[in-house]
């Protein structure tokens, strides 16, 4: 599962992000903590951060459908641009974990937006382009994602398949051997590599 990588702008929200959760569907402590959020939003329906804390023990019991919902209900409780966009980020997190990448890409655009400097906006748009067919998206949103930090090797490895999948060799094997410089082990970027020196020679 993706995770929300700017705990800093959103630290002092009640109820935290969805960030690194554990799914365990049927865990009876998940089923008593939201049997309590969901009387504390029955009791308080205009406040957002008990929907997000609902919203979070959703995920953790596998029911992304639902913490979608109270997302969705809880953005528009909200006016801060900064929380809109982890509340945006965290309904692309719950919307791809569906497999629904409409949705998803929605979310994520809603969030760069918002956050134009926030990397993980600009990755998790890139995938969900990637897995609509929009190749040409995904790249613009994947090359914006390694501009903004260009040491993280997510970005790089999805470039690289996106630019295989485009057509796009020689522009692969650069990836590829960036891949390699950072994880000299990396067994996709070698073999990647090696299938086009031969296709280019």
């Amino acid at each position: 599962m993706s995770f929300w990588q700017q705990e800093e702008t959103y630290e002092e929200v009640e109820g935290g992000m969805i960030d690194h959760l554990e799914v365990e569907p049927g865990n009876p402590d998940t089923h008593r903590r939201i049997e309590r959020l969901e009387q504390a939003v029955a009791d308080q329906p205009g406040g957002w951060r008990n929907r997000v804390a609902l919203a979070r023990s959703f995920v953790q019991d596998g029911r992304f459908a639902e913490a979608s919902r109270q997302l969705r209900t809880a953005l528009t409780l909200v006016t801060d641009p900064t929380v809109l966009a982890a509340l945006f980020f965290n309904l692309a997190i719950c919307e791809e974990n569906r497999d629904r990448w409409e949705e998803a890409a929605a979310a994520y655009e809603q969030c760069a937006f918002l956050m134009p400097q926030l990397y993980w906006a600009h990755y998790g748009l890139g995938i969900c382009l990637r897995r609509l067919g929009n190749q040409a998206g995904a790249m613009m949103s994947l090359r914006r994602a390694v501009a903004l930090d260009p040491d993280l090797e997510e970005g790089h490895q999805a470039l690289a398949e996106t630019y295989l999948e485009a057509g796009l060799l020689q522009e692969t094997a650069a990836e590829c051997r960036w891949l390699l410089e950072s994880d000299p082990d990396a067994l996709w970027p070698a073999q990647t590599l090696e299938s086009l020196r031969r296709r280019l020679n």
